[in-house]
């Protein structure tokens, strides 16, 4: 019956299809990859987005807001999560709404030394699109992609090289449709520590990670080198397996 069930969810997720940390995901900043996250591994966490991080119809009122999020992988070549974002009727008023997304990624292909891993990933699934004209504002978050990574080693450092094809379903988010990519670097002397650059089809974000006392992992990044998103997130290895 498990197996059923997660082959279920494979089937589900491949059909309706931001693989990205601050839904939980692994990923980049706001570009999602192939990489994984460690067999077991659970997440709780909480991220600050600025304005311009959100898509165009919540971009548009001009505030900031914050979300948290659960996620799990309870196999190598998989991820689940479920996020919560903060949202105001107005500019003005206080955060009286929620929009909650449930997200996922599968690794149909693991890395080799003369291939890319490849991953497919759906944010928001199970939402309506968004539609101005019909008035429907559900799927503020929603994308379809396939992510490729690869990694190389050079004296211990690590370079990742990250490229994928994303769709937004909502026209709120047109600007972010289409290739992104970008590069990650873990330094041979702290492996615990990643930085990175990413192209999200629009903007050029610049940010950082680190790993912290084995269980505390914290991200900060600029948008186009001028606005933060940064949060935090707990993770635990239910398996007992180690990150790296």
């Amino acid at each position: 019956m498990k197996r059923m069930c997660i082959w279920l969810l494979f089937v589900y997720a491949t059909l309706a299809v931001s693989a990205q940390e601050y839904v939980g995901i692994t990923g980049m900043v706001h570009v999602p990859t192939a990489e994984m996250a460690t067999e077991g591994e659970a997440r709780i966490g909480a991220f600050f987005l600025n304005s311009h991080f959100l898509p165009e119809r919540l971009a548009e009122r001009k505030y900031n807001t914050f979300n948290h999020f659960l996620a799990i992988a309870p196999f190598s070549w998989i991820e689940i999560s479920y996020a919560c974002t903060l949202m105001k009727s107005s500019r003005e008023g206080d955060y009286d709404m929620k929009d909650r997304t449930f997200n996922a990624k599968i690794r149909p292909l693991k890395e080799g030394k003369w291939w890319p891993a490849l991953a497919i990933g759906m944010n928001d699934i199970g939402h309506t699109p968004s539609n101005e004209e019909l008035g429907v504002d559900g799927a503020y978050f929603q994308n379809i992609y396939l992510a490729a990574s690869k990694h190389l080693l050079w004296r211990n450092h690590e370079f990742g090289f990250h490229l994928a094809y994303r769709y937004y379903t909502s026209d709120y988010n047109v600007k972010w449709r289409g290739i992104a990519g970008g590069i990650t670097y873990r330094p041979a002397f702290a492996k615990n520590f990643r930085a990175m650059i990413e192209y999200t089809a629009e903007d050029v974000n610049i940010g950082a990670d680190c790993r912290l006392w084995k269980y505390l992992f914290l991200q900060a990044s600029l948008q186009n080198g001028k606005y933060f998103t940064g949060g935090v997130c707990l993770k635990i290895n239910l398996l007992g397996k180690k990150p790296f």
